[in-house]
């Protein structure tokens, strides 16, 4: 019998990406083409931030929480606290120890290949 695994299991965010970026579109001060790039590269972080592989999720935090969200919201004039607060109460800013969960260790299926004496003389 083998021991059962951890594994992070997300909540569910309130909204979607979409939503997120859409509130935050609404808040910038330059309405074009290339502010909504780099409004679609924020929101793509918030989202990332419950993606459940660990280096893309901690690459993610670490964006939001540090200095470099600060540099892409002054590129179209939005407030670094208003997006970190958009992405909590959006709910992606969950707590990393808080949805760890157990599950069962599951076993390898052995291939079970039946070869017929036909196939063993033709080969």
């Amino acid at each position: 019998m083998s021991a059962a695994l951890k594994r992070w299991s997300p909540p569910s965010p309130l909204v979607g990406q979409r939503v997120i970026e859409k509130v935050l579109r609404r808040h910038t001060s330059v309405q074009c083409p290339e502010a909504d790039l780099v409004v679609a590269v924020i929101g793509r972080a918030i989202v990332d931030c419950l993606d459940r592989e660990s280096y893309l999720r901690a690459s993610a935090r670490r964006f939001i929480a540090g200095r470099h969200l600060d540099e892409w919201t002054g590129l179209v004039g939005l407030h670094p606290d208003f997006v970190r607060e958009i992405a909590g109460k959006g709910g992606y800013l969950a707590s990393e120890e808080a949805h760890w969960v157990s599950v069962p260790r599951t076993r390898r299926a052995k291939p079970g290949v039946a070869v017929t004496a036909l196939e063993v003389a033709d080969a």
